[in-house]
């Protein structure tokens, strides 16, 4: 099948281990694909709502919340705030319709008590979180899978969606999570090869990978709420800061996030996730791309090669691995 032959716009039903990540990879680089992974109650309630066309969803596209932890350099915490949810803010900070109705939360003040009440009290059309994602602990792989994915706090406190959906309703918002596992697992790990045998990043991947193919728990929940997420937009496996800065000249490499998450879904006619975050998985090309002819110069025996091929190929494998969790259509109610 030739991409000319696919639909557009795509939404597959049925778990990762039914219907492998990969397939969802691939499909990205063509069309603007989605996945549903529900029981058959949370089901029924995201395709009432989305037949519906959300009209009953209570969200307020003029009141987004930004969650960002930054536990200070090096840690990637401090580059996510920078390098997304900061530029993010700015930018709904400065729309006239939005401004001061901006929630953000950053450094210690992203505390998971302190997103459950601003969730609670401001209803938002979008949200954005920046944070690590739990991959622990390794030594137990029940609650590992339990716990998969569930956002840390600036107190290394943990996001519980028991706790979350107690005080608050998704309500047809659209959540982006930048942070590992955030939206599930895969197995093998695609990143085994690209770290040290034996370190503590190799035995994360194997441990995660142990879990199997799932989605995380949290967007599960959400999207099967009753009144449900429209999308979520997360990590499938632990994420890395290659992805988001050029390490030999510090660039950030993130605008194309920033233009998804502001300038393409706050038009005037917001445009559906799927078309929005399509920039984001174009890069995925360029990225093997650039890995083939680091491998090629590798070969010839170029100084440098074989550190760019294991870059590129990273982070091509990091961005392909943001999958959208939902409806690939779902757009933003308009400001």
């Amino acid at each position: 099948m030739c991409s000319s032959d696919l639909p557009r716009y795509l939404l597959i039903h049925g778990s990762p281990g039914q219907i492998p990540w990969g397939l969802q990879y691939v499909l990205n680089t063509a069309a603007f694909v989605g996945r549903l992974d529900l029981e058959a109650d949370g089901l029924k309630r995201y395709v009432k709502a989305l037949l519906n066309d959300w009209k009953a969803a209570g969200c307020r596209s003029g009141q987004p919340v930004v969650w960002t932890v930054d536990h200070g350099q090096p840690d990637i915490t401090w580059l996510m705030r920078r390098a997304i949810a900061g530029p993010v803010a700015d930018k709904l900070a400065s729309d006239a319709q939005i401004g001061s109705n901006l929630r953000l939360l950053a450094g210690t003040g992203a505390t998971a008590p302190s997103l459950v009440q601003a969730l609670r009290d401001r209803n938002p059309a979008l949200i954005v979180t920046t944070s690590h994602g739990m991959t622990g602990p390794l030594g137990n792989p029940a609650l590992m899978a339990r716990q998969l994915g569930w956002l840390v706090d600036d107190a290394y406190a943990l996001l519980d969606p028991d706790t979350l959906l107690n005080a608050w309703q998704p309500d047809g918002a659209i959540w982006y999570a930048h942070a590992c596992c955030s939206a599930g697992s895969d197995a093998p790990s695609a990143y085994l090869g690209l770290v040290p045998k034996g370190s503590p990043v190799a035995e994360t991947l194997a441990a995660v990978a142990s879990l199997g193919a799932r989605v995380a728990p949290l967007p599960a929940r959400l999207l099967g709420a009753e009144n449900p997420l429209r999308a979520f937009i997360g990590q499938v496996e632990p994420t890395f800061d290659w992805t988001l800065r050029q390490p030999e000249t510090g660039q950030v490499l993130t605008a194309s996030l920033q233009n998804a998450l502001y300038d393409r879904m706050h038009r005037k006619r917001p445009e559906p996730v799927g078309l929005a975050f399509a920039e984001c998985y174009r890069h995925v090309g360029e990225l093997l791309s650039q890995w083939n002819q680091a491998l090629r110069e590798v070969n010839q025996g170029t100084e440098g090669a074989e550190l760019a091929a294991v870059r590129t190929q990273l982070t091509a494998l990091d961005r392909q691995s943001m999958v959208i969790l939902g409806d690939p259509t779902a757009c933003l109610p308009p400001l």
